[in-house]
């Protein structure tokens, strides 16, 4: 199918038209809600929150202290887990210039 001088054959309309292709972003790390350590700890808690309910046995202070232990727990696997990523935001520190060549 030949097109008139001056014109484009829908492809390349479509091609010249069409948005860039975007950068894909690949990371380790996901969002905190679709880990297994953040499933492990709402869980534990809600567990521990049932038990603490039901029995008896258990007061607030065993509660409050187990939920501060798991907390912590996961706050630090968290961490580790962040740890060796680079973030995909900006970060001002990269665009100072201290006179060296570059």
């Amino acid at each position: 199918m030949s097109t008139a001088p001056g014109r484009m054959d829908r492809t390349a309309m479509r091609a010249r038209w069409t948005a860039p292709p975007r950068a894909i972003h690949d990371s380790e790390t996901r969002p905190f809600f679709v880990t297994s350590e953040f499933l492990a700890y709402a869980l534990f808690l809600m567990g521990l929150a049932i038990t603490a309910s039901t029995s008896p046995s258990i007061d607030a202070q065993f509660f409050w202290t187990w939920a501060g232990l798991a907390t912590i727990t996961y706050m630090i696997s968290r961490g580790l887990a962040k740890s060796g990523t680079r973030s995909r935001s900006h970060d001002p520190r990269e665009d100072l210039y201290f006179g060296k060549d570059r």
